[in-house]
């Protein structure tokens, strides 16, 4: 049998050369399973820990410095790799690499990125890339640190004061599902609230709060409902245009047992549909209402 060797090096090969010509070792360093730049530039919001790579915020799956930079450097340089599903990456960092800044913050490291080919082990390739860092706030940071941003407004209302207590009860229940809502996405946020007279406004983030505010409310309490919008721009890059929605809600002042006085006679509440109320008086007579007549001065109300 004739005596193989490397082309390149000149060493024996046998049947697990992967390649007819040329040996493992420099096989590998003529055809490396990837290539990478060697000085990769990266923004994170000082606040959230998003990164930002060609102008988009991507917010990380984990808040965590080293998480973040390997996340970048999966999602634009491993990218087109990973796509083939034929390399297993894996990447770890040279501590004594940091370059930190006046104001402690990592501003430059050294990352090792390894490739190991699924099919065959024994081929794999690693290389080092300078990571630089620099940090300011994204759009949402930047609109929560402001204070002023928002996009909506929820206006809550009950008939007088004698009925804050559900006023506070719903302020609870949306606090609650907002918190709990920034959490998995931080677009969602209350920007202030103002008090008002039987009231309180709520200025929103985004529009899809609002409506997941609303949605919330709806399943735990009765109210009539008024929506309205105002153009307030365009989105240049989504090319449509930007409104600022608002919503009167004004909590139904009665509840299934109450007693209402109507021109002197006495009816109570028999029940409550999603849009009406059904009352009886004494004699058995039913009357039925809409929510809107509970708003009218005329009547007294008193609870069960």
């Amino acid at each position: 049998m004739p005596r193989r060797f490397c082309a390149i090096c000149g060493k024996d090969i046998d049947k697990t050369a992967p390649h007819f010509g040329m040996c493992l070792e420099c096989y590998a360093k003529e055809h490396p399973l990837f290539e990478l730049p060697g000085k990769f530039s990266m923004q994170i919001c000082i606040d959230c820990g998003s990164f930002n790579i060609k102008e988009e915020w991507i917010k990380p799956k984990e808040n965590e410095f080293f998480s973040i930079v390997e996340e970048s450097v999966r999602k634009f340089l491993l990218k087109n790799y990973s796509k083939e599903g034929k390399i297993n990456f894996f990447i770890s960092f040279d501590e004594n690499s940091v370059v930190y800044s006046s104001k402690d913050l990592i501003i430059s490291i050294d990352i090792i990125v390894e490739g190991i080919l699924k099919d065959n082990k024994a081929i794999k390739h690693q290389q080092n890339i300078k990571i630089n860092l620099t940090y300011d706030l994204c759009k949402n940071c930047m609109n929560i640190r402001g204070g002023i941003y928002f996009l909506s407004i929820i206006q809550l209302r009950v008939k007088d004061e004698s009925y804050f207590s559900i006023i506070n009860d719903a302020l609870n229940d949306i606090h609650n599902y907002v918190e709990k809502l920034f959490e998995k996405d931080a677009r969602h946020y209350i920007t202030k609230l103002e008090d008002q007279k039987y009231g309180v406004d709520l200025y929103l983030s985004t529009n899809e709060l609002m409506n997941y505010i609303v949605k919330l409310l709806n399943a735990n309490y009765r109210f009539i409902i008024k929506r309205s919008k105002k153009l307030v721009g365009r989105d240049s890059q989504k090319g449509r245009n930007l409104y600022r929605l608002k919503t009167l809600i004004k909590f139904l002042p009665v509840n299934k047992n109450d007693k209402i006085f109507i021109e002197d006679r006495e009816y109570y509440i028999e029940n409550i549909t999603k849009t009406k109320v059904l009352m009886r008086n004494n004699e058995g007579t039913k009357l039925i209402k809409e929510y809107s007549y509970f708003f009218n001065d005329k009547i007294i109300i008193k609870k069960s």
